[in-house]
Order: C-alpha cells, then structure tokens, then sequence
C-alpha cells in the first residue's frame, strides 16, 4: 500500500471536530434537496454549515447557510 493512500483514506478533520458539540443549524435535509446538493454530499455540507455557524454567529440565518450550502456543495468532489 502506497503511503499516500494511506493518509488520504483518512478524514483529516476528524481530530478537529473530536468531543465538539456544534449548535444545530437552521437547514434541514430536505432544505439541501430542495436547492440541489446531492444527497451523497449532504452530510458533509451540514458539517460545514454547523462549522461556519459555530466559528461565526452572524452566518446563523437561514438564507444566509442556504447560500453557503450551494458554494460547499459546488466545492466538495
């Protein structure tokens, strides 16, 4: 096994969320839907939005985190 392969298999923000409880966000599931992010993708744009609202307070709104949403789903592969 090639070591990067290795260090890729791995999520390299696990230790950074580890025993951190993020605040619930705004956006349901079907919200995501709803604006088109793939249902694959939407765990880990929910993780990101409940990142950004943890770091940020002002990016609470609802209008706001949908916004957000598109331009997370758009990045991730």
């Amino acid at each position: 096994m090639k070591r990067s392969s290795l260090i890729y298999g791995f999520n390299p923000y696990a230790l950074r969320s580890a025993g951190r409880q993020d605040p619930p966000v705004a956006v349901s599931l079907r919200d995501l839907a709803r604006i088109g992010v793939p249902a694959r993708k939407t765990p880990r744009v929910m993780q990101e939005l409940m990142a950004l609202a943890s770091a940020d307070p002002s990016l609470r709104g609802r209008d706001t985190l949908l916004k957000l949403a598109r331009h997370i789903a758009a990045q991730l592969l």
